[in-house]
C-alpha cells in the first residue's frame, strides 16, 4: 500500500522530478567535462539509469 502511494506521489510530481533530475544531470555533466572525467560521466549516467530503471520495476 505504501509503495502504491509513493508511486502515485512521484507520478503526480513527475514534471518537477524530471526537471530537477535534468538540472542535476546537466550540472554534474558540466562539472565532469570541465575536469575531463569521461569515466565519471559514464558511471553517473549508468547510476541514474539504474535508479530510474529499478524505480519502474
Amino acid at each position: 500500500m505504501i509503495l502504491v502511494i509513493s508511486v502515485l506521489l512521484v507520478l503526480s510530481n513527475l514534471g518537477t522530478v524530471a526537471d530537477d533530475t535534468a538540472k542535476a544531470m546537466r550540472g554534474a555533466i558540466q562539472r565532469m567535462r570541465f575536469h575531463r572525467g569521461l569515466a565519471s560521466i559514464v558511471a553517473f549516467a549508468i547510476l541514474w539509469l539504474t535508479i530510474f530503471g529499478l524505480g519502474f520495476l
